[in-house]
């Protein structure tokens, strides 16, 4: 049970932890909750440490930055945000105001497909580890749902992050 010459093992009982989380969520937040702490040992009354700057972006119109404790998810990685659009005017079906069914479907299957085949990696959109890194945002627009939307989506999105260049400096 990674116990060796006395000492614990960390990284066994971090599995441990998490594996308990995973198959017993409720029990896991109960124990916290009846010994007032949270799973990030804060009291169950205190608050994260926040901090809010304005106008970090000066190409932007308005922008902030915000950071509520240690809220990174993944320290060293990156972030990739896909969204696929299907306006009105690709199909008689898709009506204004309204979301396509088939996009957020299409969303997930991009994402799974592009972050499983390796072609973006996250650790490589870090700029400076646990401080800043790259987001991508990839929007694909529909403008003709004639058939083949995933296989269209996925290959508009190979094109473009063929051609993405991202500066390092």
């Amino acid at each position: 049970m990674g116990v060796e010459d006395g000492n614990v093992d960390v990284a066994a009982v971090d599995i441990e932890v998490d594996a308990f989380r995973r198959l017993f969520p409720l029990q896991y937040y109960e124990r916290h909750f009846k010994e007032s702490i949270r799973p990030d040992a804060r009291p169950l009354g205190t608050s994260r440490t926040t901090c809010v700057t304005l106008g970090d972006v000066s190409s932007a119109d308005g922008s902030s930055f915000v950071k509520i404790g240690s809220t990174l998810y993944s320290p060293d990685e990156g972030c990739l945000a896909i969204e696929f659009h299907m306006p009105p005017v690709c199909s008689p079906l898709v009506r204004p105001g309204r979301h396509a069914e088939e996009a957020p479907v299409i969303d997930k299957q991009l994402s799974d497909v592009i972050l499983s085949s390796g072609m973006i990696h996250l650790k490589e959109l870090s700029l400076i580890s646990g401080k800043a890194a790259w987001m991508d945002y990839l929007d694909v627009y529909c403008l003709d749902a004639d058939g083949s939307l995933f296989d269209g989506a996925l290959l508009s999105a190979v094109a473009a992050f063929s051609s993405c260049k991202l500066s390092h400096s």
